[in-house]
């Protein structure tokens, strides 16, 4: 066993020794050896040496030293070693998924949110975001992650389940085919709920697989838009219902959103019925992110985009400046990844679908771009925000997002907010601002 120690202690010293303090953990074969090292320690260390200096005992019978000189050849004098090694430091491990280097609006230096800064905080355990889309889909980046959701969409024939609102937000696909909803083409499902539930609360560690911004937030699926798209009345009653409203003949929610993602829109002004819903939803402390819009004009010319009190969220494009097709304008709030629709798809956002051309099929992913893209990145950083701080106001969130924002990396001649939204600076200044006293 000395041979065995003598041997451990040379290849230390050839590749650790340092002038610099270390700590290791020592093996030893027995109790009584354990016991004679302590002991030789301690009465060294107490006469001034820089012999090992004893720390502490580990539960597997380790015992813990640290080296004033950094020097392992001290543990030569022991007897009874079995084993020695560094006690390293461990950092928190990066994010594994294999679609990771392919998300570059989470962790791109010039052009992404800073997400891992923001991890260094929270990754949104404790915050509830409402997705209102066209549903979800099964989907592996989903499993532990969705509470209980619900149907709004009150046609029969526009959600093509068989029935009106129920309580099953399943995604039933929105293709269409020619003549449909006045199409003059036709064209594939979009899962177009679960690729922007993706980008919100993917969760982490699955293989195949991507990350939301917040993945241990909670999502809650609410589907609002079928065949056709989603009728104002069913967007509004969704809003109240996941805002803890009340909603007549539908049960409530159990707690609710911390936000609301809304990426659709319409041309025209803010109607009562977007500015009532929106308005009782801030009152019980629900934010509501909503998308520009992807038509290259004013946000002032789409609603719920133009609508009071709403964080209003522009297209980043993968160069770092505005995306060609987003709207802009005074109404922005600020800016988020949204891709730049362009033939290389890597320069889009890429997220969850299901693999069906009509009905679902198997769990995918797509890379999509959009306004719609851009909104759930604030709606993430909102849970996160939620998470660091459940009690911060509607109002706060947004002055926060305003503040924290960064410049923009390329050009936004016609208005972008105030700028990209930074995770990692706003999850920071949440967490500075509610530890004062």
């Amino acid at each position: 066993m000395r041979f065995v120690a003598l041997a451990f202690v040379a290849a230390l010293v050839s590749t650790s020794a340092s002038a610099e303090p270390a700590r290791y953990i020592v093996h030893f074969a027995d109790t009584a050896s354990a016991m004679a090292a302590r002991v030789s320690a301690r009465d060294v260390h107490a006469r001034g040496d820089t012999a090992p200096r004893h720390l502490r005992s580990l539960a597997n019978g380790g015992e813990v030293f640290d080296l004033p000189d950094g020097n392992p050849a001290h543990f030569a004098a022991f007897s009874g070693l079995v084993s020695i090694e560094e006690d390293v430091w461990l950092q928190p491990t990066a994010v594994v998924d294999p679609l990771w280097r392919r998300q570059w609006n989470l962790h791109d230096a010039k052009t992404g949110v800073d997400a891992e800064i923001a991890w260094r905080r929270t990754r949104g355990a404790g915050a509830i975001v409402a997705v209102l889309d066209t549903g979800i889909t099964p989907h592996p980046e989903f499993d532990g992650q969705l509470l209980p959701g619900y149907d709004f969409v009150g046609d029969a024939a526009e959600a093509r389940d068989g029935d009106g609102r129920d309580a099953d937000p399943t995604d039933e696909g929105d293709w269409r085919d020619i003549g449909d909803c006045g199409a003059k083409t036709s064209k594939r499902s979009s899962w177009h709920g679960t690729h922007v539930a993706g980008i919100v609360a993917a969760r982490a560690g699955n293989l195949p697989g991507m990350v939301g911004l917040a993945p241990e937030a909670k999502l809650v699926p609410v589907r609002v838009m079928g065949r056709c798209g989603g009728r104002l009345s069913d967007v509004a009653d969704a809003i109240v219902w996941a805002s803890g409203g009340s909603v007549p003949g539908v049960p409530p929610i159990a707690r609710r959103a911390d936000v609301i993602n809304l990426s659709l829109g319409v041309a025209g002004a803010c109607g009562m019925s977007f500015g009532k819903a929106i308005a009782g939803a801030r009152e019980r402390g629900t934010v509501i992110v909503v998308a520009a819009g992807n038509d290259t004009v004013s946000a002032n010319a789409a609603a719920p985009a133009n609508c009071a009190g709403v964080v209003t969220v522009a297209a980043v494009a993968r160069d770092g400046g505005a995306a060609w097709y987003s709207n802009f304008g005074e109404r922005i709030t600020l800016a988020a990844p949204g891709g730049s629709l362009t033939e290389r798809g890597a320069d889009d956002i890429v997220s969850s679908v299901d693999g069906g051309e009509q009905g679902r099929v198997r769990p995918a992913y797509r890379w999509l771009a959009g306004t719609s893209m851009a909104a759930p990145h604030v709606s993430a950083l909102v849970a996160l925000m939620r998470s660091v701080d459940p009690a911060i106001d509607v109002d706060t969130v947004t002055r926060q997002l305003v503040d924290n924002a960064r410049p923009m990396a390329g050009p936004c001649p016609r208005g972008c907010g105030a700028g990209l939204m930074d995770a990692g600076a706003t999850v920071d200044a949440v967490f500075e601002d509610r530890a004062k006293p």
